[in-house]
């Protein structure tokens, strides 16, 4: 809406706006469907008071290093222009997301007593500290990964009653994360732009990618880019010397969507221009690809919300899912569900290894009780 504004043509056609709009309803078909009953992954209570403990040991040791990370970056980044020299390293990252695990796990796995308020207090702003320092120069997502999954947890969970004083309150979080790092890394939002027309609606007129599904349908590919952006945490594809785009200097990467509009565009990693999930799904199949995909995905977030509402050592992941879920109109939907198998993963090594450091017969006492993933 913002991108209409009178004496200024908008670039998106009707029928695409009408797209976008039909798509809303077809998530919400999918978010309201009734899922068949699955048998679920379950845990011991052991397994999850031992998970929560290490979870927490573990968050904080981890923030020493993720806040050095974090100073490091912001340190490099505010020599730098936004769009100008790299990226947080790979190393770095690892860092970042390991104590981002820990500290989800640890959120999703914690009891609800209120004895354990200054432990999560403690936990989320180890968790939320480092990424918000790394987000005042770089990009957003990094500080919204953090905070979106735990709100998720905390109202699911009951934690945060969303009265008015608390959905006023998470209004205002929600327009720091969108304007505060594009402010402090330098982004124009006020004023007028060269056209006259105020620049906060410019600025939002940039934030849609609309316009690449729009001029996009007859994108050239190798690999189909959904299947692609699906499995590349998975495959390696630049060692198989398959399904890859060079961009600038950075050579083999994964052909996403994202990827092959940037290479079209910009042809700089830097520069990255965005995607959107409605071409990853034209690409696959055309407008019935549409339709199905986006009930598939409304369906799948429905079930992600369903399994936060209780104590578990998979929260974390299935909340991470969701906050992932609402980039994908500027992303691509292997951004929503790549992380799952290697978290899972992650998961059942720490249930793992939480069992060989807990002496046996600590927790004897412990009745056996089943959650769900």
């Amino acid at each position: 809406m913002l991108r209409i504004w009178p004496g200024n043509s908008d670039p998106i056609q009707a029928r695409f706006l009408w797209i976008s709009a039909a798509s809303l309803v077809f998530f919400t078909l999918g978010y309201i469907t009734p899922a068949p009953k699955f048998q679920r992954l379950a845990t011991s209570e052991a397994d999850l008071t031992r998970g929560e403990r290490f979870s927490y040991l573990a968050a904080i040791v981890l923030a020493v290093p993720a806040f050095w990370v974090a100073v490091q970056i912001l340190g490099y980044r505010l020599g730098v222009g936004y769009l100008e020299g790299h990226g947080p390293s790979l190393w770095q990252q690892a860092v970042l997301y390991t104590q981002l695990f820990f500290g989800l796990l640890y959120v999703g796995a914690v009891k609800s007593d209120k004895d354990q308020v200054r432990k999560i207090a403690l936990v989320v702003f180890l968790t939320v500290g480092p990424r918000l320092l790394v987000a005042l120069r770089w990009r957003r997502f990094f500080l919204a990964q953090a905070v979106l999954p735990i709100i998720f947890i905390m109202v699911a969970r009951g934690w945060l009653k969303l009265d008015v004083k608390r959905t006023a309150a998470l209004c205002l979080i929600a327009l720091f994360i969108l304007f505060i790092p594009a402010i402090t890394r330098g982004d124009k939002l006020f004023g007028a732009d060269e056209f006259g027309r105020p620049q906060l609606v410019t600025y939002f007129g940039w934030m849609t990618t609309l316009k690449y599904f729009q001029d996009n349908l007859a994108l050239e590919y190798q690999c189909s880019p959904l299947a692609v952006s699906l499995t590349a945490k998975l495959i390696p594809y630049k060692a198989l010397g398959i399904c890859t785009v060079d961009i600038g200097r950075d050579k083999g990467l994964p052909a996403t969507t994202e990827r092959l509009l940037t290479k079209k565009y910009t042809n700089d990693i830097m520069k990255g221009t965005g995607s959107n999930y409605l071409l990853d799904l034209y690409l696959t199949g055309g407008y019935p690809a549409i339709i199905l995909g986006t009930i598939v995905f409304g369906f799948t977030c429905r079930r992600f919300a369903e399994l936060i509402d209780h104590r578990s050592l998979y929260a974390g992941i299935w909340a991470e899912c969701l906050s992932r879920a609402l980039l994908a109109p500027r992303g691509t939907l292997g951004y929503v569900y790549e992380r799952i198998p290697g978290l899972l993963l992650a998961t059942f090594a720490v249930i793992l290894l939480s069992r060989l450091l807990t002496p046996s017969g600590t927790d004897a006492r412990v009745t056996t009780t089943q959650e769900h993933a």
